[in-house]
């Protein structure tokens, strides 16, 4: 069994997603309990201005509900890449990568854009609301990755090769940054750095682009008070306990309060509205309260082997094209998961990154489930190429 599992990373990287997704889908039912309870009772209060059909939705397993249906339709994507050809996806990267800039796009200009806190950045499509920047950075990936294959010969070249990704990298970033949401270009331009490295652009062009960048995000900080905040919160957590640093010190409560084991699952008290993002992007807290040090690890090496399973696969591809679009996959989800570690252990400032596998968001959960799919769709073209090993 060892063996088959080692030989075979397609079944390990099915058997490791579908921990982190039944793991995940069970504390968001414990984080959002206590809030779809409030919520149903509130709503029942005036159920006599509501329709029936909306009253269906409200109760207390009302998020573990709507969760296990963007599941399910995640694992339809999923296998759906699975069974598409790697060829395809590569001979049509260009138009997966217009389409998603046509959904950020309809985002910010249509009225079908729905702002949330501040930020505009979902879409409302009947009675589906989606986050398209969650797509557009599965179709980034498979862009860049279809287009370093295409210029291997050409990249080290600045104007020939380099420039021209460097401008397809800085449209996605312009439209996400104008949606506010500044996690998802750090995140994505750390994903977009590891995949140029790994077609060997010259280290010269990659760090005078990344010089050239810092001022811009600095910039970008300091040109918004809330930024500037969360800032301040992370240095000083305690002097802004009340204010900028409130969700970062539940945060840590959460955690110090888990201790080694737990208080056991469904038993935490921080998701009783003192930490507010108990069930999105918070959610680690409230695994480490509830399921402890060893819950919390066990949870972070999951990610590690998906991380190692990942790489295999990337290594192991019988092209250039699978093997780039293997890596860029494997580190968005794990460089945003460890991203939300750190993010909730005040190791960084706080972003609005969701936890892959975890959070509570149809969008998250789909796109996420959606690179599994075509991880191992890679892996299993690898297992063909290679005679079947």
């Amino acid at each position: 069994m060892k063996a088959f599992l080692l030989n075979s990373p397609a079944t390990l990287l099915a058997l490791v997603a579908a921990a982190l997704l039944s793991l995940g889908t069970v504390m968001v039912y414990s984080a959002s309990g206590a809030r779809a309870g409030f919520e149903a009772r509130r709503v029942l209060a005036q159920q006599e201005q509501l329709p029936p059909e909306r009253l269906q939705f409200h109760h207390d397993k009302a998020y573990l509900v709507r969760q296990a249906i963007w599941a399910v339709a995640g694992i339809v994507m999923m296998i759906a890449l699975i069974k598409t050809p790697i060829e395809t996806l590569e001979k049509y990267a260009p138009l997966i990568l217009l389409g998603a800039f046509v959904l950020l796009l309809l985002v910010l200009v249509t009225p079908l854009g729905v702002t949330v806190k501040g930020a505009r950045r979902w879409l409302r499509l009947g009675p589906v609301t989606i986050q398209p920047s969650e797509f557009a950075k599965l179709a980034l990936v498979v862009y860049m990755a279809a287009y370093l294959s295409r210029k291997r010969e050409e990249i080290r070249d600045w104007k020939k090769g380099f420039a021209p990704s460097v401008a397809v990298w800085g449209g996605f970033a312009v439209l996400v940054l104008l949606e506010r949401d500044l996690g998802t270009i750090v995140l994505m331009g750390t994903v977009v750095t590891g995949m140029w490295v790994l077609a060997r652009v010259k280290v010269a062009h990659v760090a005078t682009l990344i010089l050239a960048s810092l001022p811009v995000l600095v910039f970008m900080i300091l040109s918004h008070s809330y930024r500037i905040n969360r800032i301040l919160a992370f240095l000083d957590p305690e002097k802004y306990a009340l204010s900028h640093a409130f969700q970062l010190n539940q945060s840590l409560i959460a955690i110090g309060s888990g201790g080694l084991w737990g208080r056991g699952l469904g038993l935490g008290i921080q998701k009783y509205h003192f930490l507010s993002e108990a069930h999105t992007d918070f959610i680690f807290a409230t695994v480490c309260e509830e399921m402890g040090f060893i819950g919390a690890a066990a949870v972070v090496l999951l990610f590690l082997a998906f991380a190692l399973t990942g790489f295999r696969v990337s290594y192991r591809a019988p092209d250039y094209f699978g093997g780039l679009v293997a890596a860029g996959l494997t580190l968005t989800i794990v460089c945003a998961a460890f991203i939300n570690f750190a993010v909730v252990a005040g190791m960084a400032p706080t972003k609005g990154l969701a936890l892959p596998f975890f959070t509570y968001g149809g969008s998250a959960l789909v796109s996420t489930l959606m690179a599994v799919g075509i991880l191992i769709n890679v892996a299993n073209y690898t297992s063909v190429s290679h005679g079947g090993e």
